[in-house]
């Protein structure tokens, strides 16, 4: 992304944590330079390398809040994203939170692609599993239920084992453009990160993906990829 760029769209997402009244000790912010943007198995950035800004806020009683910005290529488009998420965690027993919240994607240039979801999740010391509810998921006029499991595995000094897989599943009215492969995408991740100092980490990972489910684009993005990424927190 354009420096330039980056700097205005910097701009866009502090009014959305300091203009709800959050102190800035409770503000992290964090900068992630990858070889491919990726989330869910899908490929953001053209399978091009990219940049991502993010800003995290937590507050009192287990609520928090965040955004971040990215860059990102369609097949005919390109333009910033800006991802926004709220909720809060409750601890249900020793070791196991709970949580739930709304996110929020808005696209650049492609705003038919604009969607929210509503979430719950269970959260462990080292594991993660969330399900996903989009009424209208990028704009393609289907529903949609995404369900995620994440693990994170110490395995060396330094060193994290990573694991994620993941299951998307369409319903409602089918339309041309979405992927005509079927309701349904499982992706998978695995890798290993490596703590650089206090603030940094390098991420080496591979992920994979079905065919299937309610996109409406996927020709351009590989299926399988090798993904390096670091990430810089302040």
């Amino acid at each position: 992304m354009p420096p330039a760029r980056l700097a205005r769209l910097t701009l866009l997402i502090a009014p959305l944590l300091v203009g709800a009244g959050a102190a800035w000790a409770d503000v992290g912010a964090t900068l992630s330079v990858q070889t491919d943007a990726r989330e869910r198995g899908m490929s953001y950035s053209g399978n091009r390398p990219d940049a991502q800004l993010g800003l995290a806020w937590d507050g009192d009683a287990g609520w928090y809040a965040g955004a971040s910005l990215t860059w990102v290529r369609f097949t005919e488009n390109r333009g910033a994203r800006l991802h926004a998420y709220g909720g809060r965690v409750v601890e249900l027993a020793p070791g196991l939170d709970g949580e739930a919240g709304l996110l929020a994607n808005h696209f650049e240039n492609v705003s038919r692609y604009d969607f929210v979801e509503g979430y719950v999740g269970l959260l462990g010391e080292r594991w993660n599993l969330r399900l996903y509810h989009s009424p209208d998921y990028y704009g393609s006029g289907q529903r949609s239920l995404y369900g995620e499991f994440n693990l994170r595995w110490p395995v060396a000094l330094s060193w994290t084992a990573i694991g994620h897989v993941g299951m998307l599943r369409g319903w409602g009215h089918v339309s041309p453009y979405t992927e005509p492969h079927g309701p349904m995408r499982v992706d998978l991740r695995v890798g290993v990160s490596r703590q650089l100092g206090v603030s940094s980490d390098l991420l080496l990972a591979w992920t994979t993906a079905s065919r299937g489910g309610p996109y409406t684009w996927t020709q351009t993005t590989h299926r399988r990829a090798a993904l390096l990424a670091l990430t810089m927190a302040f």
